[in-house]
């Protein structure tokens, strides 16, 4: 570090010292005409402050290595929305914000906001941590009680005993959430094991264990939005970081087969306009100009032949036109080949 003459404060190294500017400048072309060229350029404005760049600080295990995790993310928030839209008879937004990584300790350092701390444990996985902005908690159980759910409780420090009862249902429906969530990976069964206002009885992980973080920023209000996060330890996914991995370069993606059930019954309701064609002729526009009530048509079929049923504009079935019990129907006798 060297002293400014003027101010005092302290003034970094230049980046490429002298010698090395010449050495980059003899590559480039011979002395005179490196500078000439440097001369024709625009002057370009000097950035104030440049910091060192750690490379400690990228991860080779960070969330960007496991593609499928953000859709993870998205299939949560769509749970979300439904559940909380539904429990606020209105309209709730829930978007995914970021997939960080931390570590246990940085993540029960963040106290902003009063937090609840929802412990859940999966056997054969181990414990994870979701936290919740103690006002979302304190409105989503007005909501359950039929209010508005505009009671958001700011400044609030702890829950009372109705508050901590029913938080333990938003704790049992996130839960359900959470093995929804996971079941296009693996089938994982998660049991609420407690609910705390204070971070020091959770023992979810080691401090220094990373974890993902997984954020959904809640809007309940115009004026008021909280934030509820998934903290999966990564001792908890290290059964499932290969499946995670998968993505759309590598290998086929996960079968959803709940969605595709869905996908399936929803095209079953599609309408379809089914129309039983008896004949047709051929006439020209004197003709059917002078067509009356009581003229008969001649068309191209036999009473014994058998006419076709379209669905669209493809035939699909042969059927023989008749009657049942008043009614004209058509007996389906043969199915057409198609593609």
């Amino acid at each position: 570090m060297t002293e400014a003459p003027e101010t005092g404060a302290p003034q970094k190294e230049p980046i490429l010292a002298p010698e090395e500017i010449d050495a980059l400048m003899q590559a480039v072309a011979p002395g005179e005409q490196a500078h000439a060229l440097l001369a024709m350029l625009p002057a370009i404005e000097q950035p104030k402050e440049v910091t060192d760049f750690d490379f400690s600080s990228v991860s080779e295990s960070g969330p960007e290595r496991y593609p499928l995790i953000y859709t993870l993310q998205q299939r949560m928030t769509e749970d979300l929305k439904e559940h909380w839209s539904e429990m606020f008879r209105r309209e709730i937004s829930i978007s995914a914000e970021a997939i960080e990584q931390k570590t246990y300790h940085e993540i029960l350092e963040e106290t902003d906001v009063k937090q609840v701390y929802l412990v859940y444990v999966v056997d054969g996985f181990g414990r994870m941590l979701v936290t919740c902005d103690m006002p979302l908690i304190i409105a989503h159980v007005d909501a359950m009680l039929g209010g508005t759910g505009e009671v958001f409780g700011e400044g609030a420090e702890v829950l009372s005993p109705v508050e901590n009862k029913l938080s333990l249902r938003v704790g049992h429906a996130l839960a359900k959430h959470l093995t929804s969530m996971w079941k296009p990976v693996s089938p994982m069964n998660f049991v609420l094991e407690k609910i705390e206002v204070e971070s020091q009885f959770l023992s979810v992980a080691s401090g220094s264990d990373p974890c993902f973080s997984l954020v959904h920023n809640i809007k309940v209000a115009e004026d008021f939005r909280g934030d509820l996060k998934l903290h999966f330890p990564r001792t908890f996914l290290e059964p499932v970081l290969d499946s995670l991995r998968v993505g759309s370069s590598d290998e086929q993606t996960v079968k959803d087969a709940e969605w595709e059930s869905l996908l399936q019954k929803s095209l079953e309701q599609v309408p379809l306009i089914v129309r039983l064609e008896l004949g047709q002729c051929n006439i020209n526009i004197k003709q059917f100009l002078a067509l009356r009530s009581g003229d008969f048509l001649p068309l191209s079929k036999s009473e014994s032949e058998p006419s076709t049923l379209w669905v669209s504009s493809s035939p699909m079935f042969e059927a023989m036109p008749g009657s049942q019990d008043g009614n004209l129907a058509a007996e389906l006798t043969k199915q057409l080949a198609h593609d």
